[in-house]
């Protein structure tokens, strides 16, 4: 009896160990989100004329191993007319040294709440290019010239015990005036695993309920 007991409990235990590997779905719930951006948009002299605005809602959702949810996530108006006014511009030279292409960071922010309470930042690489922006070049068929760009890197993010998630934001890549709206992917890259002291503890939990039962026979 006891050896069937002892069989069990470790077969309890392996059953756990395959199950964990296979195990979901895992719950996620986002909070809130949005862009930070730096010092250099805005309409002064020397800023680059773009507006940001957030599109994320609350959410919850779940995702099996492997499985994506998408979102929206924000969009971003290109209001300028030409970038580091130039002769092209029909400005004077002396305005070269209004620098339009600088400071302009941008970092898209998810707040999580499960599957862990964590701000999660995707940095992205930025540029904006000297000359017009509405330069009439983008009306030639399979011509695209790019006036100014955001380009965000996907972010791993680790939770639990060998859990997994990959959150990729849109890119964003203007060759003209307009607006330009992105989403958000999540992606369950791997599952959480009980950690071995959990396995064990379970396992002596089992002995010991066979340990009892044992006994309870002798005595009867």
């Amino acid at each position: 009896m006891f050896k069937n007991i002892l069989g069990a409990a470790v077969g309890a235990m392996a059953l756990m160990g395959v199950s964990a590997a296979q195990a979901g779905p895992v719950s996620f719930s986002i909070l809130s989100g949005g862009f930070d951006i730096g010092s250099g948009y805005g309409t002064g002299n020397g800023q680059l004329d773009a507006t940001f605005t957030d599109l994320v809602t609350p959410q919850s959702f779940s995702l099996n191993l492997g499985e994506t949810e998408s979102f929206l996530f924000g969009r971003v108006t290109l209001n300028e007319t030409c970038i580091n006014p130039t002769l092209f511009c029909g400005s004077f030279p002396s305005n070269l040294l209004s620098n339009e292409t600088n400071n302009l960071d941008v970092v898209a922010n998810l707040t999580f709440t499960s599957p862990l309470s964590e701000l999660v930042q995707v940095v992205a690489a930025t540029g904006a290019f000297s000359g017009p922006v509405d330069d009439l070049l983008e009306n030639i068929p399979g011509v695209s010239i790019t006036d100014f760009f955001i380009d965000f890197d996907p972010v791993a993010v680790n939770f639990g015990d060998g859990g997994s998630f990959v959150v990729d934001v849109g890119d964003m890549y203007f060759a003209e005036n307009g607006s330009i709206t992105n989403g958000a992917n999540v992606t369950l890259t791997a599952v959480p695993v009980p950690e071995p002291a959990s396995l064990a503890l379970f396992g002596a939990g089992l002995l010991g309920l066979g340990m009892v039962r044992r006994r309870q026979n002798r005595a009867a």
